[in-house]
């Protein structure tokens, strides 16, 4: 491994540690303790293997992941368009769910948790939305993201929302990660800030904790006036899910208009200031930096060499083999 320069490889290979620790060391500790495991999973290993890999590389840890500041009022419209972004990438759930059900396959309830109290919902709201939002957002759009942004440019935030969604290892969840990560991954890339994606990841999962711990509290209230136990393992029917489709597929198109507004409002505001950041800096230094971006000038950018080693197929052996993996798991899932 050489000191400095981070290729695809070493990315790749990274991703498919990370993904062999997930399915058995954190697959047993969840099993065992699903919070305790959850949060094993995270910060050990998720978290942790991207701070030893850039310390024995010899990275800069704040400035390779982007944990550049970010204006409040970009934090708040990332908010809001992640709030928006979410019956999309509900409805590709959706969809998945109802093409499972149509070839009649067992659709199986989620293994996230679901707060029963109020003191059980802070500690799920910890686990699931902050800690999942910032360890994951540091491995996906931290890591990953910079390193295949800087080899294939856009293309890298496709690719790294694939591997995102992929790296849940659950059919049923697939759409929906992939979504979610074309959204942050292009936040990041606008604001050049990791923290819209940590903001992001937190605010959709925040929702999801909520939105499970109101329908709890919800059922317990209603199961007082008759028989509205709720149910965990009751999955709805192909009927159902045909409704909740054209449903979420309306709701979607309104909010993915809103959502491409919104993004375009929030480039737009991220370019003009750059713009004057860009003439205060000229003024007051005489100095030109270009006009593109202030990444491009740092000096901490030494990712994909550019040898032929990033070009080879060999260096997406270990995505291939994630790939692979997650084939199986689906399979056996549904077998």
């Amino acid at each position: 491994m050489r000191k400095g320069k981070i290729t695809i490889m070493e990315i790749n290979v990274l991703y498919l540690v990370a993904a062999l620790m997930l399915i058995t060391i954190g697959a047993y500790a969840q099993i065992t303790n699903i919070k305790l495991g959850l949060i094993i999973t995270e910060y050990i290993l998720i978290l942790l293997p991207v701070i030893i890999f850039l310390k024995v590389k010899g990275r800069g840890i704040k400035t390779f992941l982007r944990f550049n500041k970010i204006r409040v009022k970009h934090g708040l419209l990332v908010v809001l368009i992640t709030l928006l972004s979410y019956p999309i990438a509900a409805l590709g759930n959706v969809i998945v769910l109802s093409i499972l059900s149509v070839l009649g396959l067992e659709i199986k309830p989620s293994p996230v948790p679901v707060a029963d109290n109020f003191g059980e919902y802070i500690v799920l709201f910890f686990i699931v939305a902050i800690s999942a939002g910032i360890c994951e957002e540091v491995f996906f759009r931290g890591l990953l993201l910079r390193a295949y942004e800087e080899k294939y440019k856009t293309a890298g935030i496709v690719m790294t929302a694939i591997l995102f969604g992929v790296f849940h290892f659950n059919l049923q969840n697939l759409a929906a990660p992939i979504v979610l990560g074309l959204v942050f991954g292009y936040l990041v890339h606008i604001t050049d800030s990791i923290y819209a994606g940590i903001i992001g990841h937190i605010t959709n999962n925040g929702i999801a904790v909520t939105l499970m711990y109101g329908l709890t509290v919800l059922y317990k209230k209603l199961s007082k006036y008759g028989d509205f136990a709720l149910d965990k393992d009751t999955m709805p029917n192909s009927a159902q899910l045909l409704a909740s489709t054209i449903i979420l597929g309306f709701i979607a198109i309104i909010s993915g208009v809103l959502v491409f507004l919104l993004i375009k409002h929030l480039k737009k505001d991220i370019d003009s200031n750059l713009h004057n950041d860009e003439n205060n800096y000229r003024k007051y230094e005489n100095f030109s930096i270009p006009s593109e971006s202030f990444n491009s000038y740092y000096p901490d950018n030494q990712i994909g060499s550019g040898k032929k080693e990033d070009n080879r197929f060999i260096g997406f052996i270990p995505v291939g083999i994630v790939l692979a993996l997650y084939i199986f798991f689906s399979y056996k899932q549904f077998s």
